[in-house]
Formats: C-alpha cells, sequence, structure tokens
C-alpha cells in the first residue's frame, strides 16, 4: 500500500484544485478478448498553436465499469496528437462508469480545430481485476516469468 494525494481541477481547467490522499494499491488484471475502438471528436472550435497544449472539448465517451483505455497511434488529426483525455472533478475508480468529455491536445502545427472533427482513436479494453499486488505476489510472478 502507498499513501497518494490525487489532485485534479474540482470545477474546471484552470480553476479550482482539490487534493485526496487516498490508500492506493497495485493491482494485477486480465484483459478479456473482447474491446472496442471509440473516436474523440471535438465538440468545439478551437485555435491551436504548435507545440502549446491545450484543452478540447470532445463528445462524450462513455467509459463502462473494469474498463480500460490506452490510446491507438494509428489515428491522429493533421495538426497534433491527443496526450491525454479526461474530465473534471475527482478520479473515479476502475470499478465505476467514467466519462470523458475533454482532451489535452499537443499540436504540432498552428490552426483550427473545427466542430466533428476526428482528434483520435481509443481503445477500451474489458479486464478482470486478479488481486492487490503486495511486494510478495510480484516477487513471485516475476520469478515464475523469468525462468
Amino acid at each position: 500500500m502507498v499513501k497518494v494525494d490525487i489532485v485534479s481541477w474540482k470545477d474546471k481547467r484552470g480553476g479550482d484544485i482539490q487534493k485526496i490522499g487516498v490508500d492506493a494499491f497495485p493491482y494485477g488484471y486480465s484483459v478479456g478478448p473482447r474491446g472496442e475502438w471509440q473516436m474523440l471528436v471535438a465538440a468545439e472550435d478551437k485555435a491551436v498553436r504548435a507545440n502549446e497544449m491545450t484543452d478540447i472539448k470532445v463528445r462524450d465517451v462513455e467509459i463502462p465499469e473494469r474498463a480500460i483505455i490506452l490510446p491507438c497511434f494509428v489515428e491522429r488529426h493533421a495538426l497534433g496528437v491527443v496526450a491525454s483525455v479526461g474530465g473534471i472533478g475527482r478520479s473515479k475508480l476502475v470499478e465505476e462508469k467514467r466519462k470523458i468529455d475533454n482532451v489535452i491536445f499537443h499540436p504540432i502545427s498552428d490552426g483550427k480545430v473545427h466542430i466533428g472533427e476526428l482528434l483520435g482513436v481509443i481503445n477500451i479494453l474489458y479486464a478482470t481485476f486478479e488481486r492487490k499486488l503486495t511486494e510478495e505476489a510480484v516477487e513471485s510472478w516475476l520469478k515464475g516469468r523469468s525462468g
């Protein structure tokens, strides 16, 4: 177990910051055979400048409980890449439904992103959580993998 502070925007990006102390545990998980792709589509027009990361509102994407997300780097917008996804407020547990309504966009060129443009794609993978990984469990797992 590790004590960590989770720091997030309370109401809006650039607004009030909240900090919540939690006890965190590493967990083992298995990814099932089923997954899906979801598109990150701009929900606002936004001027962007090269190498100045900015937040862009996107159409809501629902993330089911017990699902993990990974970026799909095959598809990107001509002006840049999605660096991170999220929402405002406290981070939710992976066991809870979550919603993506905002991305951090890293432009590589100056220009303007328009409503309806595809910014990127994410992989949604369904996971089964196995157990908390204690130090002993991690050592045992590593020994089993090293032969």
